[in-house]
């Protein structure tokens, strides 16, 4: 398991946080159960670290 970076904008806020995933596509699924009403979500880093 890795460390995600993830952003995305709730409310007109711009919410950075680092999640514990196995993947980048399951830490956008975790940023999204936990801030269900976010837009605009995506990995800033480690996407193609190994």
């Amino acid at each position: 398991m890795k460390t995600f970076l993830i952003s995305g904008l709730i409310d007109d806020y711009r919410i950075k946080t680092s999640i514990f995933a196995i993947s980048p596509n399951h830490a956008i699924k975790v940023f999204q159960q936990k801030y269900p009403n976010a837009i605009d979500i995506y990995v800033i880093q480690n996407l193609f670290n190994k």
